[in-house]
């Protein structure tokens, strides 16, 4: 019988259904509150989620090259202690969501999902955008603020662009950007998303906010917009169907300047990253986009997969 590597050894103490977030994390594959994320995800017993990070930890601990792992595992675990509202969040946010399937027909996905992220909303403000900040508004401004220091790398703002941002949520990004930008359309089909979004942009003159029917890109006039931003927004299109995918790629070619940018941060949920690319590679050459970045990652609060196009 062949002896069982140490790495999986120290996991024994572990529930089964927690050790693949935990083996993530401490190998460096998964930041520690996306690690936390799926953890409470996986788990209906919030003492059981502690239980199982101790166990891990003292089990690290106990491996003499496991010093960086044991230190990730701390991480996990100080994230968990000072995030007490973590576990309600998650679960409130996430009761009666599915993100498997496809919808029957587009008009009955989009108000399915309308009706989700006005109840989420209410549930959690910052859960409903990015649940991978536990519900924590300190977290969630230091994670909208790498995306933006990213977007700052790459060149895709300035004093003299027009964004538009799609699904814009509780409006931070469009808060975020705003002094980095001419102008800001920021778009969504909830409600009670806009709602909030209006609050936190509200003295900010370039923000346009418009709720809006989630199937075209209609506010936009024809060639105006330097960068089209989709954070979180592809997946829900593509469990919507592929008609609606397709349409808003048109909507983003034709809103965009020549040369104008389409960020996508995630295509879909769907674990595969392998059709995302292959699929984004198709709708990007129908339209003429050239793709800059594909499926890479490129922050440490969270585990987005990162498609740039840009307009020929």
């Amino acid at each position: 019988m062949t002896a069982r590597p140490d790495r999986q050894a120290w996991l024994e103490e572990c529930p089964p259904h927690l050790r693949p977030a935990l083996q993530a994390c401490a190998t460096g594959a998964l930041p520690a509150n996306i690690a936390l994320l799926r953890l409470l995800i996986e788990t209906v017993d919030r003492n059981e989620v502690e239980t199982a990070i101790k166990a891990a930890l003292a089990g690290a601990c106990r491996q003499p090259r496991a010093r960086r792992a044991a230190a990730r595992l701390q991480q996990v675990l100080t994230l968990w202690r000072e995030n007490p509202q973590a576990f309600a969040t998650v679960k409130a946010v996430l009761q009666g969501v599915e993100h498997g399937g496809t919808a029957a027909a587009v008009d009955e996905g989009i108000s399915d999902w309308a009706r989700t992220f006005d109840r989420m909303a209410q549930a959690s403000p910052e859960g409903s955008v990015a649940l991978y900040a536990l519900g924590n508004p300190g977290l969630l401004r230091s994670a909208t603020d790498e995306v933006v220091a990213r977007m700052r790398e790459w060149r895709l703002l300035g004093r003299d662009r027009a964004v538009l941002d799609i699904g814009c949520g509780i409006g931070r990004f469009a808060a975020a950007l705003a002094p980095e930008c001419e102008s800001i359309l920021a778009l969504d089909i909830s409600e009670a998303l806009i709602a909030q979004a209006r609050q936190r942009c509200a003295g900010l003159p370039n923000v346009t906010l418009v709720r809006s029917s989630g199937r075209d890109l209609a506010a936009a006039a024809d060639a105006t917009i330097d960068l089209v931003l989709a954070a979180d927004v592809f997946p829900y299109l593509v469990q919507t169907g592929v008609e609606l995918v397709d349409r808003h790629f048109d909507e983003a070619a034709r809103v965009l300047k020549p040369a104008g940018h389409l960020l996508i941060l995630n295509f879909s949920y769907r674990g595969d990253l392998r059709q995302d690319r292959s699929d984004i590679a198709v709708l990007a050459a129908r339209r003429g986009f050239e793709l800059r970045r594909s499926a890479s990652q490129d922050f440490t609060l969270w585990d987005a997969a990162t498609f740039l196009l840009r307009r020929r």
